[in-house]
């Protein structure tokens, strides 16, 4: 069986732990930032997403870190009888998706759908580029034709 492995999050001031399944973010055991003397000093959460539902995802809290660890193992192995790797990889293909687009736009460049072309769609049901003279001159009567047909002036 594969094993958890865990990393500390440079990002965060106080104690935190991101939980790895492979190489999947599955959960999160950190110190609590404030509050009260009298409570858990200690929150983790267990579930990722996409791969499993909301609903699934398991929460608590624990007076010390080998508390939430044992916590969070539990709650892990239940989630863990639940899911195929199926689920594993649908994480995996979102998170590289988004490392693309986010790569993108550092770059200055646009998703494919929101770049310009000069593809049409003929009234003839063909589509076609504009930008080649010769598939012009094919499809321009027939859009001359559509257009004083439904009466439409340019």
């Amino acid at each position: 069986m594969k094993e958890l492995t865990r990393r500390r999050d440079p990002n965060l001031q106080q104690e935190s732990w991101r939980i790895y399944y492979t190489d999947v973010h599955v959960g999160t055991i950190c110190a609590r930032a404030g509050g009260p003397n009298d409570e858990h000093k200690w929150d983790w959460n267990c579930g990722f997403y996409p791969g499993t539902e909301p609903g699934e995802h398991r929460y608590g809290s624990a007076e010390n870190f080998e508390a939430a660890r044992l916590e969070f193992e539990a709650a892990w192995q239940a989630l863990l009888a639940r899911r195929t790797e199926a689920d594993f990889q649908a994480c995996r293909d979102d998170r590289d998706w988004h490392a693309c687009k986010y790569a993108m736009w550092g770059r200055g460049e646009r998703m494919p759908s929101q770049k310009p072309n000069s593809l049409m769609r003929c009234a003839c049901g063909a589509t076609f580029d504009s930008h080649r003279l010769e598939d012009n001159l094919i499809h321009a009567p027939h859009i001359y034709a559509a257009q004083q047909r439904d009466e439409i002036r340019r």
